[in-house]
C-alpha cells in the first residue's frame, strides 16, 4: 500500500514552496490597497473640513445690507489652499510630495451663484467651496508586485455656506 505512493514523498513542501511567495504577494497587495484605500478616506475627509473653513470668507458687508450670502473667492481660495497643506501634512509620512506644493497646485472652484459645480457635478444652490488634489502616495508594499511604490490619487471635496 506504501509502494506506491513513494514517487509522491515531498509533493507537499514543493507545492508550499511554490504558493507560499503567490500567497505572500497577494497579501502585500491586499494590504498596499486596503492602506491607499484608507489614505483616499483620509484625504476626502481633509478636503471636506478644508472646503468648509474656506465658506467662511463671506462677503460680510454684502450678508450685513441685506443681499443673499456670497464668498469672497481670493479669501476662499486662500483658505482652502491654506487648510489642505495643513491637513496634508498630518499624513506627510504616506505623501511623496510637499503638503504645500500639493495645496499650491489644487484645483479651488469658488461658486457663488446656483448651477452645476464643475469639480463635482453636483446641483449648486448655495455658495461653494470645491477642492480636488492630485496626491501622490508612498505605498513601499507595491515594490514587492513590481508595481512603483508611488501611486498618484486624485481626490475631491466640497461643502456649501449655510446662514
Amino acid at each position: 500500500m506504501s509502494g506506491g505512493r513513494s514517487g509522491e514523498r515531498g509533493q507537499v513542501a514543493v507545492y508550499a514552496g511554490l504558493l507560499f511567495p503567490l500567497l505572500m504577494l497577494v497579501l502585500s497587495l491586499v494590504l498596499a490597497v486596503g492602506s491607499l484605500e484608507d489614505l483616499r478616506t483620509r484625504i476626502g475627509a481633509e478636503l471636506d473640513t478644508a472646503a468648509l473653513t474656506a465658506t467662511q470668507a463671506l462677503d460680510m458687508a454684502g450678508l450685513s445690507a441685506g443681499q443673499p450670502p456670497r464668498l469672497v473667492a481670493a479669501q476662499a481660495d486662500a483658505l482652502a489652499r491654506e487648510y489642505v497643506a495643513r491637513n496634508l501634512a498630518a499624513s506627510s509620512d504616506l505623501v511623496a510630495e510637499s503638503p504645500t506644493a500639493i495645496a499650491a497646485s489644487a484645483q479651488v472652484v469658488v461658486t457663488n451663484v446656483p448651477g452645476t459645480d464643475p469639480l463635482t457635478g453636483i446641483a449648486v444652490t448655495a455658495p461653494t467651496v470645491s477642492i480636488r488634489v492630485q496626491v501622490p502616495a508612498r505605498v513601499p508594499l507595491l515594490s514587492l508586485a513590481g508595481i512603483g511604490s508611488v501611486v498618484t490619487l486624485t481626490v475631491t471635496g466640497s461643502a456649501a455656506a449655510r446662514t
